[in-house]
């Protein structure tokens, strides 16, 4: 892309400095003037259909020219106010809304609804139309992810212009004309890409909905926190959405180095690993013997059965790569001090990649957890489904960890999120937090160091179990379960045994990394950058996936 330059025009009487490709609708925002838009989006194409955006220039007198497609020039004024423009403005939405069924009351994306917001703002007038509506195809399923509602689509076209050029995979196109216009796919051909859910992300309107989010909230009731999406090592970017001690949905956050404004339908569903299949209690014993004894005895017998073998050899740690930095060295402090002698990692199989947001490594921090322990001075070997030779495995977190893997394992203590088949022959399991429920950090396959935060209400607690109160409205809503993070339960077992390291918070989780590791030195969790920051160790591959997004050369880097 050719490099632009500084030109200086007025905008509503106001000067502007933009960047010469900038367009209007750019120009106007750098200085907080909002010209009102449908089809123009700035990761696309310019489509120039929607015609809300038309506003008066000194370089065409008597006409209105179309905000998106005209670029900044220098000297130029443009009126966004004009009688002109709001005229425009009222008869555009006016047409829009000519067919546009009454479904704010049902809709999904009230509260989220371009069309909602520019009719009290820019229209505001009770409709003139004395007919009946087109009708047309209602709750069309277009594949698994995405259902289509014609009756609401105001064709912006933004849908097909993002599986052309973005998902590069021409699904959608429009069919038949003027009134009668809608969005279809192709015969026997659904809509079945893996990056179909953002095209619900960028429909304006509600005419393109998520199958998965479809009648489960309102968007005012959700609370939305910033995170890392855990589906693959790719780190993307996201905002979890919740309410209470549920996840609703994932939507993608902005990061140009990472996944600029985008995810992937799978990374979308990784939050029902935080609703569903957990394990709640602490419990100690197998099967039906298996009871809830709470956190506080779950420990005790812990540190009775850890106590007689420190020392004597025989014990193994298994870190899964589905652990954040902080829990990894917590569990690898608890490991020098019972005196662990192999330590073992693993995690989510490997699965599908392709050339831009998806990674073949099924795990957020498979490189996090390498660096770590080799902060910590520990090798790590892979699981690979071979047997644990040793006595007595103590697990943080479980994925990657068969039933066969533990034949020979006399004593199994499991910090766990999800019951599976490993849970289920864990002689004490210790429920562990999600990703998404606490503060951590994690490292991409690149590289990038980057910072989650809790989204979603789980039970908190301080290093001696005793409950963290909190201070906002959700308290009466959390997790009624003894869930915390794999670092407080390190902890907890290290206070039992009568270790005064006193890792209470994951600010000193991650201090004990800095101490170890000199590219971790300079930073603290809360100085990580909300961007991430990439690590000097970090060793970018020769062969780049094509269309993948990568770090700045001149920046993100330490």
């Amino acid at each position: 892309m050719t490099e632009g330059r500084i030109v200086r025009l007025e905008i509503d009487g106001k000067p502007v400095e933009a960047d010469s490709r900038d367009n209007l609708i750019e120009a106007a925002r750098r200085i907080g003037v909002a010209i009102p838009y449908f089809c123009y989006h700035p990761r696309l194409s310019i489509a120039g259909q929607c015609r809300l955006c038309l506003v008066e220039t000194s370089d065409a007198p008597g006409r209105l020219v179309p905000g998106c497609q005209v670029r900044a020039k220098e000297g130029l004024k443009v009126t966004t106010t004009s009688p002109a423009v709001k005229d425009n403005q009222r008869g555009v939405m006016e047409f829009h809304l000519i067919n546009h069924p009454v479904d704010c009351a049902i809709c999904d994306q009230s509260g989220e609804c371009k069309l909602q917001d520019y009719y009290m703002e820019y229209d505001h007038q009770p409709s003139r139309i004395r007919t009946y509506k087109l009708n047309k195809p209602k709750r069309q399923i277009f594949g698994p992810v995405v259902v289509y509602d014609a009756e609401r689509c105001i064709m912006c076209t933004r849908c097909v212009r993002f599986m052309d050029e973005v998902a590069q995979q021409s699904q959608l196109g429009v069919v038949q004309r003027g009134s009668w216009s809608l969005i279809a796919t192709f015969p026997d051909q659904p809509l079945d890409s893996q990056y179909s859910g953002n095209t619900v992300d960028i429909c304006p309107v509600g005419a393109l909905l998520n199958r998965d989010f479809r009648f489960q909230s309102r968007v005012w009731f959700v609370n939305k926190s910033p995170a890392i999406c855990t589906g693959c090592s790719n780190g993307c970017n996201v905002y979890v959405e919740s309410r209470g001690d549920k996840a609703y949905r994932l939507l993608p956050r902005r990061n140009e180095e990472v996944n600029q404004v985008w995810m992937c339908d799978e990374g979308r569903l990784t939050y029902h690993a935080t609703n569903e299949g957990r394990v709640e209690w602490a419990r100690e014993g197998k099967g039906e013997a298996a009871q809830s004894v709470g956190p506080h005895l779950a420990v005790e017998r812990v540190v009775e059965r850890i106590r007689p073998l420190m020392g004597k050899g025989g014990i193994a740690l298994y870190l899964s790569a589905q652990c954040t930095n902080e829990e990894t060295a917590a569990a690898l402090l608890l490991g020098r001090e019972i005196g662990v002698t192999r330590y073992l990692t693993g995690g989510n199989p490997p699965g599908d990649s392709d050339d831009f947001l998806i990674r073949a490594d099924k795990n957020p921090n498979a490189r996090g957890v390498r660096l770590v322990a080799e902060a910590f001075g520990v090798k790590l070997e892979e699981l690979d489904g071979a047997t644990v030779a040793e006595k007595a495995l103590l697990a943080f977190r479980t994925e990657g960890l068969g039933a066969a893997a533990l034949q020979r394992v006399e004593l199994f203590i499991a910090v766990a999120q999800n019951e599976d088949s490993a849970t289920a022959h864990a002689d004490v399991a210790l429920p562990c937090a999600s990703v998404y429920e606490q503060d951590g950090t994690l490292v991409n396959w690149y590289g990038r160091l980057q910072r989650t935060w809790p989204s979603v209400t789980g039970s908190r607690g301080d290093a001696t179990g005793i409950a963290v109160a909190r201070s906002d409205a959700a308290a009466a809503t959390m997790r009624k379960s003894d869930a915390a993070p794999g670092w407080l339960w390190a902890e907890r077992i290290l206070a039992g045994l009568g270790f005064t390291h006193a890792v209470r918070t994951p600010q000193m989780a991650f201090a004990l990394i800095a101490e170890r590791a000199a590219e971790f030195s300079e930073l603290t969790l809360d100085r990580v950058p909300d961007e991430g920051v990439v690590l000097a160790s970090s060793q970018l591959p020769a062969e780049w996936p094509k269309r993948a997004p990568r770090p700045e050369a001149s920046g993100g880097s330490r």
